[in-house]
């Protein structure tokens, strides 16, 4: 009886440790067409970093990030101006591209493919678009790859 009681004050002890989590916000679809200012499905082309440095603090602990603008081309806008071909996604990879537990889902795009997203976007006051749901965890909402779509 008593090494269970031992084994349990470890275990409570440990716990928190274990279950370390980020309260995230849910976002319907409804609520980012509502908000967004271009809703796209775009192709990828290219991406560059840029010299802005960033740190994301609303995570713990605070991770530094890179600006990043990758240019997609748009196939069909479900939302927005209809008549732009190409736009400058603005969004942050991080500096130390380490494993993170529980880190931000970062638009990850460039590694040889070149698929289709769609995309929730609003318009920044340089007329490049960022994620509609911010830039901590885009890739859960707002920035969706989507698999075997057609080019």
């Amino acid at each position: 009886m008593r090494t269970l009681f031992w084994l349990f004050l470890i275990l409570i002890a440990i716990a928190p440790q274990l279950l370390m989590a980020r309260i995230v916000k849910t976002w319907t679809y409804r609520e980012m067409l509502h908000k967004a200012d271009l809703v796209v499905i775009a192709t990828f082309e290219s991406t560059r970093d840029t010299a802005e440095r960033r740190t994301l603090e609303d995570i713990t602990p605070a991770i530094e990030a890179i600006g990043v603008e990758s240019e997609f081309e748009s196939r069909i806008i479900l939302k927005g101006n209809k008549g732009i071909r190409k736009f400058r996604l603005h969004h942050y990879r991080i500096e130390n591209a380490e494993q993170i537990a529980n880190g931000p889902r970062l638009v990850e795009v460039g590694s040889g493919k070149h698929p289709a997203f769609l995309l929730f976007l609003v318009k920044e006051d340089d007329g490049r678009y960022a994620p509609v749901t911010g830039q901590t965890d885009p890739t859960a909402f707002s920035v969706l790859e989507l698999n075997g779509a057609a080019q």
